[in-house]
């Protein structure tokens, strides 16, 4: 059996991972997973280095081999070159981004590195047929020209590039999988599943919609995380607000009332969502290629949440076959343990006392 420590969505503070990793060495982990969320624009590309340097020179340091990928927040230049360094001044550390496709003796690790939404990041995820995965520039025009090092890219942003991303194409997933009954796929974004009571990808925030008098449909002016949600500055500004069991024809109706109400042209409102958010095209693939076991974060919301394929409960340390779990919110003080033994996984959920 192998004992493998997950770590992901570190945003406010780098140095929480060091009671993280602190607590999972106490619990007897052998090997780190870093899922992504390990850095982000942070005002400057030095303090964006910075942050993910302190993190992946406190993993090496522990000597445990460690497998690192991005998630929906690094930047290219942020993440990239500061992995390549610590990669190799670490032996235990491995980027995934050249190794998605890790075979132990009694199972296989899959990685997808990026997401599909990301929050001023340069990791995406898709499945477009024309754009293999790599490292892209693209022009004014839309061009895209991929470049495998550091100087082919300042060749490129030279000649007219405007802005650099990395692609992983979820498609390498099917030459990756070739026993799925062993395999456990990694990404810092989750499938699609149909439960808001369970789901490892159900996300919780606010919709911020304006309705204009005449017009039948309204305008999305964006949405922020329900943690985020000033209720005493709602009220101040006189703006509805609409909880998620609201059916959609209430709120229609609603609005117009208060428009008529109040003589407006023009109405802003908060909607509340509670919504299964997972990506629907990694629900298919993962279908497709008989994949049962996998890990995600990205959702803070839905921490330590674990199901199966159907969204039926797993207890911790419950052998199974089935397995989809979040394994928690870093900044937060959570992580987990996952326990693999050839086709059977189990999980025990990680939390620091102090943030508890």
């Amino acid at each position: 059996m192998t004992t493998y420590g997950f770590i992901s969505d570190i945003h406010e503070d780098p140095r929480i991972i060091n009671p993280l990793l602190e607590a999972l060495v106490q619990k007897g982990v052998e090997k780190l997973i870093v899922n992504g969320d390990i850095g982000g624009n942070y005002g400057s590309l030095e303090n964006s280095q910075a942050y993910t340097a302190f993190i992946l020179n406190e993993i090496g340091k522990t000597g445990l081999e460690c497998y690192v990928q991005p998630g929906s927040h690094e930047t290219l230049l942020g993440y990239s070159p500061v992995i390549e360094h610590f990669s190799q001044k670490f032996r235990n550390i491995i980027d995934v981004i050249k190794s998605p496709k890790v075979e132990q003796k009694e199972h296989t690790l899959v990685f997808l590195p990026g997401s599909d939404f990301t929050c001023g990041g340069e990791y995406f995820i898709g499945k477009d047929e024309k754009i293999s995965t790599g490292n892209f520039v693209r022009s004014e025009a839309g061009i895209l020209s991929l470049f495998r090092d550091w100087n082919q890219y300042n060749i490129c942003m030279k000649y007219g590039g405007v802005s650099a991303f990395h692609f992983s194409n979820m498609n390498d997933l099917r030459s990756l999988v070739t026993e799925p009954e062993k395999t456990i796929a990694i990404c810092h974004v989750p499938r699609k599943f149909d439960t808001v009571e369970r789901g490892v990808d159900v996300a919780h925030f606010y919709e911020s919609r304006e309705y204009s008098k005449g017009k039948e449909e309204y305008q999305s002016k964006g949405v922020f995380p329900a943690v985020a949600f000033n209720s005493a500055l709602a009220q101040r500004d006189n703006t509805p607000i609409y909880r998620s069991n609201t059916a959609e024809n209430d709120i229609e109706a609603a609005v117009k009332t208060e428009m008529w109400t109040r003589g407006l042209d023009i109405l802003k409102i908060l909607v509340e969502q509670k919504t299964n958010r997972g990506n629907k095209d990694l629900k298919q693939l993962y279908e497709q290629l008989g994949i049962t076991k996998a890990v995600s974060g990205h959702f803070h919301e839905s921490s330590h949440r674990t199901h199966d394929s159907k969204g039926n409960y797993i207890p911790e340390k419950t052998p199974t076959k089935e397995l989809f779990w979040n394994s928690g919110h870093g900044d937060k003080g959570l992580a987990g343990l996952l326990f693999v033994d050839g086709e059977e996984v189990c999980y025990e959920n990680v939390r620091l006392e102090k943030n508890g």
